[in-house]
């Protein structure tokens, strides 16, 4: 196995644990982040709706221009006479709760994603009613599908660059220098001092270690005249 192909080996299992690592990592918190967003545009108009006296229709036509939403309003008492799907589910965790709101994750009959937050109306002329922002998840994951792909894309054209740049590098400053000295050493083995010296072109260990064969090489060469000539 030759140093380039350990080189690149090692550089692609180094590259590939953190490309798995980023990927989980930014798509754990793209989805987070895009999810949080959506409750939030959620919460804001909820609250615009209480204090402008909004009816559920327009808050849900005020919400849509954020993130596309469903809000509507059950009795409280409502939750016996079954309310299906997720807003039932809703309702149902929300009389279980003491807390005036509740925001969560619900699966739909179908399978889909859906973030339900219930609030419970404390205005006299809605007394005892609980309002419901519904929001399909599946454009917002898709969303945040969009950023991690152009992220991990371009995570991956930033790789192959310098993955070139380092075996360019490579080549010329480290697997050239030393396959020279080795058909040279090879030739030298054999008696063979005909080819020219190798000339360094750098002051690094490789240049170093270009001199020190040179010198080992011209000894050879003295050595082996000696002795012919005696």
């Amino acid at each position: 196995m030759g140093l380039r192909l350990k080189f690149n080996l090692i550089l692609l299992a180094v590259f590939s644990a953190g490309f798995l690592t980023v990927g989980v990592v930014a798509q754990r918190y793209l989805e987070r982040q895009a999810i949080d967003d959506a409750e939030r545009a959620a919460l804001m108009t909820l609250d615009a709706a209480v204090m402008g006296n909004i009816n559920a229709r327009t808050a849900t036509a005020m919400g849509s221009r954020l993130v596309e939403m469903k809000i509507r309003e059950f009795p409280a008492d409502k939750v016996q006479s079954g309310i299906s799907g997720v807003e039932g589910e809703a309702i149902a965790r929300f009389k279980d709760s003491s807390n005036n709101q509740i925001s969560d994750i619900f699966i739909s009959s179908s399978g889909d994603k859906r973030l339900v937050i219930a609030r419970k109306l404390n205005s006299i002329e809605d007394a005892g009613k609980i309002r419901i922002a519904s929001i399909d998840l599946i454009p917002i994951l898709a969303t945040a599908k969009t950023a991690l792909t152009t992220l991990m894309s371009s995570l991956g054209a930033v790789f192959f660059a310098v993955f070139f740049v380092l075996n360019l590098m490579l080549d010329r400053l480290i697997v050239r220098p030393i396959a020279e000295m080795a058909r040279q050493a090879d030739a030298v083995s054999i008696g063979d001092f005909t080819i020219p010296e190798f000339k360094p072109s750098t002051k690094d260990e490789v240049g170093v270690l270009a001199i020190a064969f040179n010198r080992m090489r011209r000894s050879t060469e003295e050595a082996i005249a000696l002795l012919k000539s005696s």
